[in-house]
């Protein structure tokens, strides 16, 4: 028994070990290390946003340029890692933004936000995005709105003329980076929680068109296959050491 126990607290160490000194990673062609002080976080500075003018909901595409703090050669060495995003409905039905924002308030329900990563890069960093092209690749994470008290995933902020900004919270559902992704360490044990702002507008006179950028922030678990592992493995090892003493 007491052999038992010195195994399990090994495995409890080797796993605290192995976190604590992580290497870097790459899932996918996405590279990027756990151990850094900016784990997770990435931003797009390239995002186009459109608003149904009948249903309020949000959706939109862009291209992620930091991540980690290092720039698209550096994470994604000849690939690109794009984003979509769909589905986020207002609570109040069919609302949208007005034209004179004043700082009004648009609470979401729903939504799905996808990253792909593609390694024929096709958007030229950015300056040629378009739906088609930032959803083609290898789907890198799924995630879907964090529902908080009365099922809200996002509330946005209207300003217009000058800016739309929102926030919300997301759930990895899947991906290749979904083990890496899903720690629910974020607020209200969600995985990520993410934010947009909009300042350029296709028509000055409505929000419904938008360009802008957005961030998301959460934490990442190294390897969580190898680990797993290995923790299985000295698991094992005890048991069998169990047996032969007994």
């Amino acid at each position: 028994m007491k052999q038992f126990k010195k195994v399990l607290a090994g495995v409890a160490v080797a796993a605290a070990l192995a976190t604590s000194h992580a290497s870097t990673i790459n899932v996918g062609g996405v590279v990027w290390d756990p151990d850094s002080s900016f784990d997770f976080t990435g931003t797009t500075a390239t995002i186009t946003q459109s608003i149904n003018p009948l249903t309020g909901e949000l959706s939109g595409f862009g291209n992620v340029t930091i991540l980690n703090n290092t720039t698209q050669n550096i994470f994604a060495p000849g690939a690109e890692l794009t984003i979509q995003y769909s589905g986020f409905l207002p609570s109040v039905e069919s609302a949208i933004p007005g034209p004179a924002g004043g700082g009004t308030q648009i609470q979401y329900t729903g939504g799905l936000i996808q990253f792909f990563i593609d390694s024929t890069p096709d958007t030229n960093q950015g300056t040629t995005l378009t739906f088609a092209n930032t959803g083609d690749g290898l789907l890198w994470l799924s995630l879907v709105g964090h529902a908080q008290e009365g099922g809200i995933t996002f509330v946005g902020t209207n300003f217009f003329p000058s800016v739309l900004q929102g926030a919300g919270l997301a759930d990895v559902i899947g991906g290749l980076a979904a083990g890496n992704l899903n720690t629910n360490t974020q607020p209200d044990g969600s995985d990520m929680k993410f934010s947009t702002t909009f300042t350029s507008f296709v028509n000055p006179l409505s929000p419904l068109n938008s360009n802008g950028s957005g961030t998301l922030t959460g934490n990442s678990i190294p390897e969580p296959e190898s680990l797993a592992l290995f923790g299985m493995g000295l698991l094992g090892l005890a048991a069998s050491r169990r047996r032969k003493s007994a």
